[in-house]
């Protein structure tokens, strides 16, 4: 299993707190898993879904507005 660090600092280093992995979550194939520090963001078929979860996670930390769709 390769772990993957697609998020980086304001100064171009990776930021290995972020991580996608393909792992085994309770589907029959390995989905592409996004973690931060090795807790659970989400999971995507593909891989960059998973980069997509992780790059809204890293917004929220960092103080961007979370909107939601009201029904």
């Amino acid at each position: 299993m390769t772990k993957q660090h697609p998020i980086t600092h304001d100064g171009g280093t990776i930021d290995k707190r972020y991580s996608i992995t393909l792992e085994y979550c309770g589907y029959e194939e390995p989905r592409h898993v996004a973690r931060f520090c090795d807790d659970w963001i989400g999971q995507s078929l593909d891989y960059p879904g998973a980069v997509l979860k992780a790059v809204g996670y890293k917004a929220i930390r960092n103080g961007a507005p979370i909107i939601t769709e009201q029904i």
